[in-house]
């Protein structure tokens, strides 16, 4: 029963945040206690992160009766649409540029750092160090760096990162869920030239460019 009511507490929050403007995704992570513990949302680069943050606050106080320091709002502003987009070639994307890997006994920790107009943005996973269970860490790393860049957390949840013949070839194949509403089901391959490894980095950045487009406010 308490669960339920739980539940029903975050729907209805997403349900009144997702009705302000500009606002496009949402979603809640509730604490242990039940309530609101962040509230991750996605929004149109019309409106900054600083106001939307301030919309919500205000909407679950007035709506609701809960009361949320903006420290727990999360946003990650949505760039333009193919519309308002620049020319092919002229926007800058996020670029693989290192991938770092330690092993202790029977774990291993995997860092990637991506590159944005100078800056490096980094992601680490840490779990079993077997070859079965590597090449997802590889992809959960790639998409906490992506999440360090975008400045959100829980956006992307890793489903599967694996290597597949295709033809003569082999090719990194990435699944990813979006935890926008209804979960979006997204996927990116990459051929793999040298490195299985780098592949899968390229594949997962690949899954999230292409269907929700370089999300961030920089």
């Amino acid at each position: 029963m308490e669960q339920a009511r739980h539940r029903s507490l975050a729907r209805e929050a997403e349900e009144i945040v997702g009705r302000l403007r500009g606002v496009s995704a949402v979603r809640v992570d509730l604490g242990d206690d039940g309530t609101i513990a962040l509230m991750h949302v996605l929004a149109s680069a019309e409106r900054t992160p600083r106001v939307v943050v301030g919309d919500v606050v205000a909407a679950l106080a007035s709506e609701l009766g809960v009361s949320l320091e903006p420290g727990q709002v999360r946003v990650a502003a949505q760039r333009a649409g193919p519309a308002d987009a620049p020319a092919p070639g002229a926007r800058s994307r996020l670029k693989f540029v290192g991938l770092a890997v330690s092993r202790l006994r029977t774990s291993a920790d995997v860092r990637v750092q991506l590159e944005h107009k100078g800056l490096i943005y980094e992601g680490a996973a840490s779990g079993p160090g077997a070859a079965s269970h590597f090449l997802e860490l590889v992809g959960q790393a790639t998409l906490k760096a992506v999440e360090t860049y975008l400045r959100a957390e829980s956006l992307f949840l890793l489903q599967s990162a694996s290597i597949v013949q295709v033809a003569s070839h082999q090719v990194a194949v990435v699944v990813v869920s979006w935890l926008g509403p209804g979960e979006e089901l997204l996927s990116g391959s990459a051929v793999v030239h040298e490195e299985p490894r780098e592949a899968i980095v390229c594949a997962a950045l690949n899954a999230v460019n292409r269907t929700v487009g370089w999300l961030g406010s920089r």
